[in-house]
C-alpha cells in the first residue's frame, strides 16, 4: 500500500518544520514549501520531509507548481497543512496599509489558494484532510496587532466553511490554535513562550490523522 502524502507551507522552521518531522514520524511522505529554498533543503537533509519545494503561497502560480510538484513525485495529497504565516505589529493609524495586506494575503489568501488546488483531488477520492494552523490571536483583540489578529480571525472562518462545503464528499477542515509558541516570530512580541513548535505539532498530527471525521470545522485550542 503507497504511504499516505501531506504538503506543510511554511514548512522550513518553526512550526511548520515541527508538523512536518511529526507527519513523517508518522509514516507520511511529506513535501515541505516555503520562501527560503536553504531552509526547506535542511528539513529534508534532516530527514524531516521528502520533498522541498521553494516558493509563495501569495501566488496561484507557486502554489499550482507546488501541488504539481508533490503529486508527481510522491502521489496525491492525502493532508494538507496551512502553517506559513507572517506577523507584522503596529497600531492601526501607523500599519501601512501594505503590510496589512501582505500579513492578510500570506496568512489568508495563501490557505485559500492551496485548499483550492488541492481540493478537487480530495473530493474526488473522497477523503483527505486540510489543517489550518491559526492562532489564539484569532479569538482576542491585542494592540498593535490588527493585521494579524484578523488575518487569523479569517482563518477560522475560511476553516469552517471549508467544513461545510467538503463535509459530505468525505473531506474535512480542521483548526488548530497555538498561543504562544517557541519561534522566531514570537520573538517580535512582548509574550514569552509558553509551548514549543513540537508542542503544536502534536496538535496538528493529531488533527490530520487520529481525530474523527465529527470534528470537521472545529477549532483545536491549545494555549499552554
Amino acid at each position: 500500500m503507497t504511504a499516505a502524502t501531506a504538503i506543510v507551507t511554511g514548512g522550513g522552521r518553526g512550526i511548520g518544520a515541527a508538523i512536518a518531522r511529526a507527519l513523517t514520524g508518522r509514516g507520511l511522505r511529506v513535501t515541505v514549501f516555503a520562501r527560503t529554498a536553504a531552509e526547506l533543503e535542511r528539513v529534508v537533509a534532516e530527514g524531516w520531509a521528502a520533498l522541498a519545494v521553494a516558493g509563495d503561497v501569495r501566488r496561484e502560480e507557486d502554489v499550482a507548481r507546488l501541488v504539481a510538484a508533490h503529486e508527481r513525485k510522491l502521489g496525491p495529497a492525502d493532508v494538507l497543512v496551512n502553517a506559513a504565516g507572517i506577523l507584522e505589529r503596529g497600531l492601526a493609524e501607523e500599519l501601512s496599509p501594505a503590510a496589512f495586506r501582505e500579513v492578510v494575503d500570506v496568512n489568508l489568501v495563501g490557505p485559500f489558494l492551496c485548499a483550492r488546488a488541492v481540493i478537487p483531488g480530495m473530493k474526488a477520492r473522497r477523503r483527505g484532510r486540510i489543517v489550518n494552523v491559526a492562532s489564539i490571536s484569532a479569538t482576542i483583540g491585542t494592540a498593535g496587532g490588527s493585521a494579524y489578529n484578523a488575518s487569523k480571525a479569517g482563518l477560522l472562518g475560511l476553516t469552517r466553511c471549508l467544513a461545510e462545503e467538503l463535509r459530505r464528499h468525505g473531506v474535512q477542515c480542521v483548526a488548530v490554535s497555538p498561543g504562544s509558541t517557541d519561534t522566531e516570530m514570537l520573538k517580535k512580541t512582548p509574550f514569552e513562550p509558553e509551548m514549543t513548535p513540537d508542542d503544536v505539532a502534536r496538535v496538528v498530527a493529531f488533527a490530520a490523522l487520529d481525530a474523527p471525521p465529527a470534528i470537521t470545522g472545529s477549532n483545536l485550542e491549545v494555549y499552554g
